[in-house]
């Protein structure tokens, strides 16, 4: 892959960064499920570590707890700015944005968890909250750390001026929410001892996930008619929702279908695309996350220690065959991407390598143009 765009018959156009119309359409023809030559193919440079990207972040001592004070939108303006040009250093058929700081846990602190760094990452303390300090629970526009989530939404919109979307963080649906509000151990004792307050609980963690979404939407401007999921560079020509069910790989599939299930089918219904986040750990529940026939798109990564791509393959051929889309990312290399041309449609496909710089994108991006037949 050269940094040139490819249209429907398979020529080149022009420059990728330059040529958004031209991606929009791949983009459409991805939604739409059309007929198609390859996959769509992209880079994600330094995706595994966003914490970096802040000098905001950088500067709270370890084991540090985190406050909304601590963090400015327009003081981080400038982190942004060197984030998308290193983006546009490497051509691909992704658009590229931005997000509100990626690595804090914002539905968590939204209801109420303390967040603290650890490393290079920002974790929610587990809560332990009681049934009761949980009943009614719900999102709050005087919450601290949802006004500063608007915040950045707003303060990201007006330095983009249109040029490009701004787009969703990782925002971490029921199953993980309850996690961190009632403890993770708590949570699952809860899921099989109280039943009807568990699953009232999802289903008021699923409101709360809607609400903060549909406010993203509505402090934004849409991108093209669009919207936008900065990690995955995934732009949708409609409102867009991005969902998570990490904890769901110690649930069993009855214990995930009788109370998870509804509320993840509850955020898939409240947007029209949608995209949910899964591990190879939780491809045990593959049918049932296929059964949520609102589920748009299905993310799997391929996990660094967990199972590589061939084992995978069985999982991604069963998606496809049940008439979804994929989005594989993961830290794909040449090898990869021969079995991805090898094993899967091109049809409602795309493929995200992680790497760690812009000269490796470069150099994949040409082993991707062999392999995918896209010079």
């Amino acid at each position: 892959m050269s940094t040139g765009k490819e249209n429907r018959s398979g020529t080149m156009t022009s420059k990728a960064e330059n040529n958004i119309g031209a991606k929009l359409e791949l983009y459409r023809d991805f939604w739409d499920l059309k007929p198609v030559r390859r996959p769509m193919v992209g880079f994600d440079v330094g995706g595994w570590f966003p914490f970096q990207r802040y000098a905001d972040l950088r500067n709270i001592e370890e084991k540090g707890f985190i406050e909304p004070g601590m963090l400015d939108a327009k003081r981080c303006l400038p982190d942004y700015g060197a984030f998308m040009e290193r983006c546009l250093e490497v051509g691909d058929d992704f658009i590229k944005g931005v997000c509100p700081i990626s690595a804090i846990p914002w539905m968590e602190g939204i209801l109420g968890c303390a967040l603290q760094r650890s490393g290079e990452s920002v974790w929610a303390v587990e809560r332990m909250a009681s049934w009761e300090e949980l009943f009614g629970i719900a999102l709050s526009e005087e919450n601290p750390w949802y006004k500063k989530y608007i915040e950045f939404v707003r303060v990201l919109t007006e330095g983009a001026g249109g040029q490009y979307p701004v787009g969703l963080p990782i925002l971490r649906g029921p199953g993980d929410v309850m996690g961190a509000l009632r403890g993770h151990t708590e949570a699952i004792i809860g899921l099989m001892e109280d039943s009807s307050e568990s699953s009232a609980l999802a289903d008021r963690a699923a409101d709360a996930l809607i609400r903060l979404v549909k406010d993203h939407h509505a402090a934004t401007v849409p991108f093209h008619g669009g919207h936008f999921i900065e990690a995955y560079a995934l732009w949708a020509p409609g409102p867009l929702v991005r969902m998570q069910e990490d904890a769901t790989a110690v649930y069993s599939p009855d214990l995930y279908r009788s109370l998870v299930l509804e509320a993840d089918r509850k955020i898939a219904r409240a947007f029209p695309y949608s995209l949910i986040h899964l591990h190879s750990s939780s491809l045990f529940l593959l049918d049932e996350f296929l059964s949520i026939k609102e589920i748009g798109v299905y993310q799997i990564n391929r996990d660094v220690g967990e199972m590589d791509l061939v084992q995978l393959i069985p999982y991604l051929k069963r998606i496809q065959e049940n008439g979804r889309r994929i989005f594989l990312r993961g830290p794909l290399d040449r090898d990869d991407f021969a079995l991805v041309a090898k094993n899967l449609s091109p049809v409602g496909l795309m493929v995200q390598s992680v790497v760690g710089t812009t000269e490796e994108a470069r150099e994949l991006s040409e082993s991707a143009g062999r392999i995918f037949g896209m010079r």
